[in-house]
Order: structure tokens, then C-alpha cells, then sequence
């Protein structure tokens, strides 16, 4: 049965949804501006392995809101951050539950605003929570996927003004003093030689399976720049933790 929700009692369902989720979840937002407590809950579920999409307005007038969400999100590897700058829906949901609410998940909003919303379930509520799925999975078709060198060089400008050289006109990722398009690399995937590229970490035929999904936080085995397999890397983040430490130190 359809349940009514006041502002305090959305934000606590929202909280639930994320608490609960197997999975999978969703978090569809335009401003996001992630509570502490609830990004630590986020960061938790993913450590379980379940995969969070969040779709939110990448840009308004005077204001780069991905490079916040990034910031907020920046420690979630299975995290598939996408963008719709026409968003105005607020949906949440998991596989059970959802939340349809006027509440932007932003700690003022929470705090100041006046919002309402509506809890659907999967079983009690089948035919209203199936239309909202497919309405929520139309906008998340729609939205624009977040460059992965984006998402990847942002974490590491964060950590130096002076490492990283970002051209205006592309988003090649290009390390000062070293000719790293140059070098040997490794295929992240199958550990096979190909040339050095931090945007194209893959050899040809991996890239064509990955191509499929187009899951940017994927774990893969190897890293790009040495080979080694200790731990696992993505096409967010191609580089070992020695060889990206390294990498700022250049």
C-alpha cells in the first residue's frame, strides 16, 4: 500500500533503501549533497559489492556540481555516476522500495525545506512501482555517463595543483616531465603488452568485451603502467596505488 511521507519521514525511508538494498540502487537527484551519515552507509554497502547509480545535473549557471558529487563519491568502486541537466525527479530505490519525493538529497534540503513524498513497494504495490521503474530506468538511459578520466583526475587534482596537465580541448590525461603515452603499458584486463594510454587501457579485444557494459568501475586484475596483479584497478582508476602515488610525485 502506497504510504504517505512528511520530510523527516522521507529522508529516514531513503536512509532504509539504502540500508536494505541486495544488490543494486539508484539515487536520482538533481542536487546532491551527500550527509555524512548517510554517505558512510553508502560507502558500506559498497564495500559489499552493491552497485550504486546516481544520476544528478551536471552543471548549472556558475557551478560545477559534478566535481561535488565526485568529491562526495569519490571512495565507491562500484559507483555509475551519470548526468541529466534537465533532471527536476527525485526518485530512490532499491529492489523493493522506492521513494518519489520533492526532497533533493542535499543536508539543507533536510533541513530547512518543506518536502513530501510517497513509499512504494515492490509486492504491495506492483503495477504503480513497475511504471515509476520504468519512467526512473528511462531517465538513467537518457543521462550522460561520467568520463571516467574525468572522475579519475579529479581525485587526483584534489591531491596536487601541479601533477596533472589537463588540456581544455580533450580529456587526455597527460603526467608532466614523462613521456607516458610513449611507454610499455598492460592491458588491465588480460595483462597483455600495449602501448601506454591512461584513455585507452585496454588491448582491442578486451576493450570490445568491456565496450558491452561500459562499466567504468568494473574490477579488473592488472594495473597499466607495471603489470602487477596485487590489486585490483578500473578504467576510473587503471593504476596500481605505487604507480599512481608515483604519479603525483612526477
Amino acid at each position: 500500500m502506497v504510504e504517505f511521507l512528511n520530510k523527516d519521514a522521507a529522508y529516514a525511508a531513503i536512509v532504509k533503501i539504502v540500508d536494505k538494498a541486495n544488490s543494486k540502487l539508484v539515487l536520482i537527484s538533481p542536487y546532491i549533497r551527500i550527509p555524512d551519515d548517510l554517505l558512510q552507509r553508502l560507502k558500506y554497502k559498497d564495500k559489499q559489492g552493491i552497485k550504486t547509480v546516481v544520476v544528478c545535473r551536471e552543471k548549472e549557471p556558475g557551478k560545477d556540481l559534478a566535481s561535488e558529487v565526485r568529491s562526495d563519491l569519490k571512495e565507491l568502486r562500484n559507483l555509475e555516476l551519470l548526468f541529466d541537466d534537465d533532471l527536476h525527479a527525485k526518485c530512490f530505490y532499491n529492489e523493493k522500495q522506492m521513494v518519489i519525493t520533492s526532497l533533493n538529497l542535499l543536508e539543507s534540503s533536510q533541513r530547512k525545506n518543506r518536502e513530501m513524498g510517497v513509499l512504494l513497494s515492490s509486492e504491495e504495490d506492483s503495477s504503480v512501482f513497475n511504471e515509476a521503474l520504468k519512467e526512473a530506468e528511462y531517465i538513467i538511459d537518457g543521462a550522460k555517463k561520467d568520463s571516467p578520466l574525468k572522475s579519475f583526475a579529479n581525485r587526483v587534482l584534489k591531491k596536487t595543483d601541479s601533477a596533472i596537465d589537463l588540456p581544455a580541448q580533450n580529456t587526455s590525461m597527460k603526467v608532466k616531465s614523462s613521456s607516458r603515452t610513449k611507454q610499455k603499458g598492460y592491458c588491465i584486463r588480460c595483462g597483455k603488452n600495449k602501448t601506454y594510454d591512461l584513455d585507452a587501457p585496454y588491448c582491442p579485444d578486451c576493450y570490445r568485451v568491456w565496450n558491452k557494459f561500459k562499466d567504468p568501475n568494473y574490477k579488473e586484475e592488472f594495473c597499466h603502467c607495471c603489470g602487477t596483479h596485487d590489486q585490483p584497478t578500473t578504467m576510473n582508476k587503471p593504476l596500481c596505488n605505487s604507480c599512481y602515488n608515483k604519479s603525483l610525485r612526477k
